[in-house]
């Protein structure tokens, strides 16, 4: 907990309301789902990436979204890049048995790198408001804009579960090598036969956690609903932080408007689709 707390002090918005930052990373990941084309997805993720890197942009962040944002949106530029039926075809081919005609156009070479780049920056976005916020701040975030205390508190108790559950797979990794198994050696197919000796304790010891935070909950009078479920010293709004999401309210309205009134003005390939 001490150390989500640190994380979270050395975020970009450690000072501000935690609904404040919510808000704001909602409305910064709606941007990319204006834009179609990657010459305008692009600068979009460098801003992001830049306005990341001065954050908490640790190295366990970096490294798990280069596999999440990285194979994610190297696979959605693949799926998407022989589908797409419109524009001057450098290839054309079909789908043997179901002949579903398949090729690759100059334009959708850029709508497959767009949507790629929408998976990156989503990616980007949510990984790093995810893993720089505490639990506690996510629920109070939650609470600020609304949602139920009772949902928020449980949706941050499966945050809370995740150092958890990596403590606990190396606990048990560690115990299996004391007897002798080597997680090294062997194929793949040895390899994932081996770690279902990992699995299935991990799994009987989640749930053994999970009845144990059930009774702690009971003990505590927790019910779904209760009016009297609150959090000691909520935070105030404060004037600038109302006048920045309006402004950001509003430049995301003024873009999302002119996508619908002129799509060839800001990067949109394919009117008329998402």
């Amino acid at each position: 907990m001490r150390q989500d707390t640190q994380s979270y002090r050395s975020a970009l918005f450690a000072d501000r309301h935690p609904s404040f930052a919510l808000l704001f990373f909602i409305m910064v990941g709606m941007l990319p789902f204006l834009f179609q084309d990657p010459r305008f997805l692009l600068p979009l993720f460098l801003l992001n990436l830049l306005f990341v890197r001065k954050g908490n942009w640790t190295g366990m962040l970096r490294k798990a979204y280069l596999v999440v944002g990285g194979i994610g949106g190297l696979f959605t530029l693949l799926s998407w890049l022989p589908l797409t039926q419109v524009g001057y075809a450098y290839w054309q081919s079909e789908i043997p048995l179901i002949h579903y005609p398949v090729q690759i156009t100059d334009t959708g070479v850029l709508w497959a790198c767009g949507m790629g780049l929408r998976i990156a920056n989503v990616a980007l976005l949510s990984m790093y408001y995810l893993m720089s916020t505490s639990p506690r701040q996510l629920a109070m975030g939650l609470r600020g804009i609304g949602v139920p205390y009772s949902i928020g508190f449980l949706l941050s108790l499966i945050f809370r579960f995740i150092p958890l559950i990596k403590h606990d797979l190396g606990t048990i990794r560690e115990a299996q090598m004391v007897r002798g198994m080597a997680f090294e050696r062997g194929n793949l197919v040895r390899k994932l036969k081996q770690y279902v000796v990992l699995l299935v304790p991990l799994i009987f010891t989640s749930l053994k956690r999970v009845q144990l935070i059930a009774n702690a909950l009971d003990a505590k009078d927790f019910r779904m609903r209760n009016p009297q479920h609150r959090f000691y010293r909520m935070p105030r709004w404060q004037p600038i932080e109302w006048l920045a999401l309006g402004a950001c309210f509003c430049a995301v309205l003024a873009l999302a408007y002119m996508a619908r009134i002129h799509p060839e003005h800001i990067g949109v390939l394919l009117p008329g689709r998402i």
